[in-house]
């Protein structure tokens, strides 16, 4: 509804399609908590639910995104990345946030990675096994032979993406994290024990 300026009265407006009221809803969430809000997050936020295959990615190189992200973030006691659909987000999140040459760097990097395993195991990475994997990452996470410092940005990415993914999850707010929806009143001394959890902002 808006109010007509003529008369100050409720007129009608035309019935938006849900995502583009989800849309309008947070444009004015975000002006009144003073943020601004790109369209391309907004429209990766806005989105209504999953799709049924991938956005960007081809399907191996989405499975491959799926056992990166559960080596990075393994289960334990709590859910991993894969369990909460990391690979899922990441490969939305580079469809709808991501510019052309940023998802054109990633899948190469994903492309040399798997080349690495080949050239190395005569496999593909996610054939390989657990151990030669995290080997490969290690490899992988400091730059060294047979990776570049190209592929090294692209690893760092992927973690970052990974983390992103899992801690805005559910799971990974409410389980691996400590999540209070509406934050009490400050105190000042927290016995800490090591089990206590990081909060979830």
């Amino acid at each position: 509804m808006s109010i007509r300026a003529d008369r100050g009265e409720l007129a009608p407006q035309p019935p938006q399609a849900p995502d583009r009221a989800r849309r309008t809803a947070l444009l004015r969430l975000g002006a009144l908590c003073g943020l601004a809000l790109g369209g391309d997050v907004l429209a990766a936020v806005a989105a209504s639910g999953k799709a049924s295959g991938p956005e960007l990615m081809r399907p191996d190189e989405l499975a491959l995104t799926g056992v990166l992200a559960q080596l990075i973030i393994p289960r334990t006691d709590t859910p991993g990345a894969l369990d909460v659909g990391a690979h899922l987000t990441i490969d939305h999140l580079l469809a709808a946030c991501a510019p052309q040459a940023e998802q054109a760097a990633f899948r190469a990097g994903l492309a040399r990675l798997d080349a690495a395993a080949q050239a190395k195991a005569g496999q593909r990475f996610s054939a390989l096994p657990v151990a030669r994997q995290v080997a490969l990452l290690h490899a992988l996470d400091t730059g060294a032979t047979p990776f570049t410092p190209a592929d090294q940005r692209f690893f760092h990415q992927l973690k970052g993406y990974v983390a992103f993914a899992y801690y805005t999850s559910e799971a990974g707010a409410t389980r691996e994290l400590a999540y209070l929806p509406v934050p009490g009143g400050f105190k000042g001394r927290i016995k800490l024990t090591p089990t206590t959890r990081t909060w979830a902002i």
